[in-house]
């Protein structure tokens, strides 16, 4: 079934359609939640918090301005930022130590060599502020002033914390000694 007509579908509240949609997105939206998963909360309740939301606002979708998973993973990660920010507890991991070592090869190099699972880990083993940052300019492609503005930090944050991020993934890598 084509997308425009699966969320038709959902939003007359067709249960089949409903439960398609779920089982279609599920495994995608989740594996991005673990990415951004404050270490307090379990990554399904959120995914069904994101599904509520999703299903709330499905009448505001508009096929010709995206896809329909990219509409969703807006919702999820704005939830999952949300959230976060009601905490505040990801400032305080603004004075984790970095050691910077000149031995270990660039972090694109590094990752190349790594399985999926694997850079998971590390990217999870982030403080927050951290993976939230990586998570929206390495991985999802945002630009500084729009992580920034989701953060709600100055765009100068959003640079030196992508950095420190990056380092700490190397050192993450070193400890592992994999390379």
């Amino acid at each position: 079934m084509e997308e425009k007509d699966l969320v038709i579908l959902c939003i007359k509240g067709n249960r089949s359609a409903q439960s398609e949609l779920v089982g279609s997105f599920a495994p995608r939206l989740l594996s991005l939640i673990k990415r951004y998963q404050p270490k307090s909360l379990s990554p399904e309740d959120i995914l069904q918090e994101v599904f509520i939301e999703i299903f709330r606002d499905l009448k505001a979708y508009n096929p010709e301005k995206g896809v329909l998973y990219t509409w969703m993973k807006t919702i999820a990660i704005r939830l999952i930022l949300k959230t976060r920010r009601l905490d505040q507890s990801w400032l305080k991991d603004k004075t984790v130590p970095i050691e910077y070592s000149d031995a270990i090869p660039d972090l694109d190099q590094i990752l190349n060599k790594m399985n999926t699972d694997d850079i998971m880990k590390l990217i999870i083993a982030l403080p927050d502020g951290y993976r939230e940052v990586f998570n929206l300019v390495a991985v999802e492609g945002c630009s500084h002033e729009e992580c920034a503005s989701l953060l709600q930090i100055a765009v100068g944050t959003s640079r030196s914390t992508l950095s420190r991020a990056r380092q700490m993934l190397k050192e993450q890598y070193a400890q592992m000694k994999i390379y």
